[in-house]
């Protein structure tokens, strides 16, 4: 494979996000690590990320959404199809190309290479 996945985070849409950011925060005890209007990406004591977001979903349902990274998604795009099928064709959105292929149990499963220069941004 051109590059090897690494699980990058799950994200959750919500309606509020400030409201959803006040529960992992104050609730769950997780620390903002980097923040949008529309998302923000929590890190617990492990370094495991987790996201929220209030735009439109990937994959259209609003399912829990889980995404691996990869160094480079247009090469990652072109040999993963022989060895699983596409859900989401590979496209270009504000954090970075993305696509989604079907998982074992039929959920898709995303994949990343995200934007040098995404709009959230880290929080110091």
């Amino acid at each position: 494979m051109a590059t090897k996945p690494t699980f990058g985070f799950a994200l959750e849409y919500v309606p509020d996000v400030q409201e959803a950011k006040r529960f992992y925060v104050d609730v769950m005890g997780l620390e903002v690590d980097r923040e949008h209007p529309t998302f923000v990406q929590f890190k617990d004591g492990a370094g495991s990320y987790f996201a929220v977001a209030s735009d439109e979903p990937v994959g259209g349902s609003g399912e829990l959404e889980l995404y691996w990274l990869v160094e480079d998604a247009e090469a990652t795009y072109r040999e993963l199809p022989a060895k699983a099928e596409v859900t989401t064709p590979l496209k270009l959105m504000p954090f970075g190309k993305v696509f989604g292929l079907k998982g074992p149990a039929g959920q898709p499963r995303y994949l990343v290479e995200l934007a040098r220069d995404r709009p959230s941004r880290p929080v110091a």
